[in-house]
């Protein structure tokens, strides 16, 4: 009886830690002196709020937070130096690696959306910014100009309609992607990001998700965006 009662006991804790909402995030920069904080929107405030503070005096990063629904965005300002946005989709497999005399190249790991939306960055540039990078330029030097002639002005519209054709093939092929994974939370995702430009189409899209997890901070919060 004594054994049964041990196990119902063990089974017990096993199943608190299990739906515990504690997240942790750890990782190591090498050289860090100073304080890293984990920040998030949280449903029903106003913007960024500081969810912990870390004085980091050997560069070991041990942030640990439960006010968080997963998924959830969040920023981890690294000593004021660097601010590196994820997404939180696992409680403890998120890790940041870097050297500080290199912030820009200080990395966060281990998150499976982040991931994937990473991949879908990467498409964005090959198919949509890299293309607009010339136009730019040509823009600007139009723009530079002191006296533009009835040449330059004729070029200026050429440039920059054709900008405007490849930024709203992006925003198409966004939407398109959103309408047909509605049940994907990285649609929350490119909702927010990718489609500021337009509100009403954000809204309508918005009505159309139909994610599992609706007690998400991600959930939750873009939910706010789009009243």
């Amino acid at each position: 009886m004594r054994k049964i009662y041990l196990l119902m006991v063990a089974f017990a804790l096993i199943m608190s830690a299990c739906n515990s909402n504690k997240v942790k995030i750890r990782g190591e920069v090498q050289g860090l002196n100073g304080t890293v904080k984990l920040l998030a929107e949280m449903p029903g405030q106003e913007g960024m709020i500081v969810l912990v503070e870390q004085k980091v005096t050997d560069g070991n990063i041990n942030l640990v937070t439960d006010q968080l629904q997963i998924p959830a965005r969040v920023w981890i300002d690294i000593d004021g130096k660097n601010t590196l946005t994820t997404i939180v989709d696992t409680k403890d497999q998120l890790w940041v690696e870097g050297k500080i005399k290199f912030p820009d190249q200080i990395e966060v790991k281990g998150s499976y959306l982040d991931g994937e939306y990473d991949k879908l960055k990467k498409l964005f540039k090959e198919k949509y910014e890299g293309p607009i990078e010339p136009i730019d330029k040509n823009i600007q030097k139009l723009m530079a100009k002191e006296k533009r002639t009835a040449n330059d002005e004729v070029m200026l519209g050429v440039f920059m309609l054709q900008r405007q054709r490849y930024i709203k093939a992006r925003a198409n092929y966004v939407r398109d992607l959103i309408k047909a994974n509605p049940t994907q939370e990285l649609s929350l995702i490119l909702l927010q990001d990718e489609l500021q430009d337009s509100t009403d189409l954000q809204k309508r899209l918005f009505k159309a998700i139909k994610v599992v997890n609706k007690e998400s901070n991600l959930y939750k919060t873009t939910a706010e965006k789009m009243q």
